[in-house]
């Protein structure tokens, strides 16, 4: 009798400031291993085929408009590596820039997200809410979550879903928030891995976002609703988090996803 596979998330990481967050401990709390790809280290990609893996796509300061300069050498390399898996129905997870590049790599469009009248390219910053479009009996990934749930924002662009694309949550500010592309691949906007100390990290290190997204007090003002709500934030997160862990790594255990033909619309 074979082995169970145990599944090994590999996450690829953009620069220092956007880390893993709250991801380690959720993948050690399973059993699996987590392997960090820093490709803004020259870390190299993984192999377009791997059974047992699931691809994690984090954050970073840069955008999928940005994928020929020069200051982002892998980034071709990453969204071939993410249409490839999505093409073979292998599990991923984008979070924040890796929805886009998710979206992106599936057909879909990344463009400055444009807020009030008359519209103005505004990045999207700080905690709120986003509401669930879909119960929980028909995306088990959602079970135990309320219609509304609190999470982060640091955003300034947004996704135009490609076709076939599930939308599952949204924002007042922002509508795509959460999707599916087909039943292996999820794309979060928001930063679902966050803990208040990596969303303060943010504030100190790159000030002027918040800044652009709420005026001159833009900073205090996202501190306070961090001090108010971060706690909470994170541990609705860690669930949302746990649970599409979970769907994924189902996926990767089920069978290889190089015989799985799923090919996003």
């Amino acid at each position: 009798m074979p082995a169970p596979v145990v599944p090994e998330v590999v996450v690829l990481q953009h620069q220092d400031l956007v880390g893993a967050g709250s991801l380690p401990e959720l993948v050690a709390a399973r059993g699996w291993t987590l392997r960090l790809c820093r490709l803004h280290r020259r870390d190299p990609l993984p192999p377009s085929q791997a059974a047992g893996q699931i691809l994690v796509v984090l954050g970073g300061t840069m955008g999928v408009a940005d994928r020929d300069d020069p200051g982002c050498p892998w980034m071709g390399a990453e969204l071939e590596l993410i249409g490839v898996r999505l093409r073979m129905g292998a599990p991923v997870l984008g979070l924040c820039l890796g929805a886009q590049m998710l979206a992106h790599a599936a057909g879909g469009r990344v463009e400055p997200l444009l807020q009030g009248d008359p519209p103005r390219a505004l990045p999207h910053v700080g905690c709120g809410a986003v509401q669930w479009l879909a119960a929980s009996d028909q995306e088990p990934a959602l079970a135990g979550l309320q219609l509304c749930e609190p999470v982060f924002f640091w955003h300034g662009d947004r996704v135009r879903l490609p076709q076939g694309a599930v939308l599952l949550g949204s924002a007042l500010a922002c509508r795509e928030q959460a999707f599916r592309i087909g039943p292996r691949a999820w794309g979060l906007q928001f930063h679902a891995e966050i803990t208040p100390a990596l969303a303060r990290s943010w504030l100190a290190a790159v000030p002027e976002f918040a800044r652009r997204a709420h005026g001159p007090g833009g900073v205090e003002r996202v501190l306070a609703d961090l001090e108010r709500w971060g706690d909470l934030i994170e541990a609705r997160n860690r669930l949302l988090l746990g649970n599409v862990l979970d769907q994924l790594g189902a996926a990767a255990c089920s069978a290889d996803p190089a015989q799985v033909p799923t090919r996003p619309a």
